[in-house]
């Protein structure tokens, strides 16, 4: 009897130092860091950025174009601060090409493992600064006493090419064009250097349809 009993003492120990082992190699397991890797190119080639936590403004020169999850959940979003379109993944999951998944023009901009509950400061956005469009107004012509005074062409956005120029939300002293009025959008054209209108399109700013995108062509000759 006394046997049986420390036989049974005995199997019970191992019980409890067999399940704390398992229990202990369990945790083991869930606590290992979360860890995702960005590759510059598609297919996990190319310069690659390893990630271990959070990261609300990714500053990085390249545009990652596919991505490798080597533990935990993640999330991965499009804009600053975890917003834009975003995307949950987990350890094993391996995207060779993030344009497919997001698009052409997307860039992943913020990631974050999804079971981190520290909270990440999100940085204030700066607000925005028009870009001045508008040529340089001569001295002469400046002090001039009957000179017109010419409105300030600016853009939220500036995008440059050889024989054109595209704007993004067009303003003329800081308020935007109307989406109807394109004797204006030509005003606009023309204080940027440019003679034609090729492109426009419009948005709703404050419930009104106003320009959003604007292309412009056939730049003014020199004089």
């Amino acid at each position: 009897m006394r046997c049986l009993k420390k036989c049974a003492w005995a199997l019970s120990v191992s019980a409890i130092v067999a399940a704390l082992s398992s229990s202990a190699a369990g945790a083991s397991e869930s606590s290992e860091p979360p860890v995702l890797v960005m590759y510059e190119k598609v297919g996990m080639s190319g310069k690659r950025v390893t990630f271990s936590g959070p990261v609300a403004d990714i500053d990085v020169r390249f545009p990652f174009h596919s991505t490798q999850i080597k533990s935990g959940r993640w999330e991965i979003c499009t804009r600053n601060n975890f917003k834009g379109a975003c995307m949950d993944v987990e350890a094993g999951d391996e995207i060779v090409s993030l344009k497919k998944e997001f698009g052409f023009f997307a860039r992943v901009r913020s990631v974050r493992p999804i079971e981190s509950t520290a909270p990440v400061a999100a940085l204030p956005e700066a607000p925005k600064q028009p870009e001045i469009i508008s040529a340089p107004v001569p001295a002469a012509a400046a002090s001039a006493a009957n000179a017109p005074v010419r409105p300030v062409a600016s853009a939220e956005a500036v995008l440059r090419g050889h024989s054109a120029h595209f704007f993004k939300t067009p303003m003329f002293d800081g308020k935007a064009i109307d989406a109807g009025d394109k004797d204006i959008a030509k005003d606009f054209c023309r204080e940027a250097g440019f003679d034609e209108v090729e492109f426009a399109d419009f948005v709703l700013s404050e419930g009104r349809p106003v320009i959003g995108d604007l292309l412009c062509t056939d730049p003014v000759a020199s004089p």
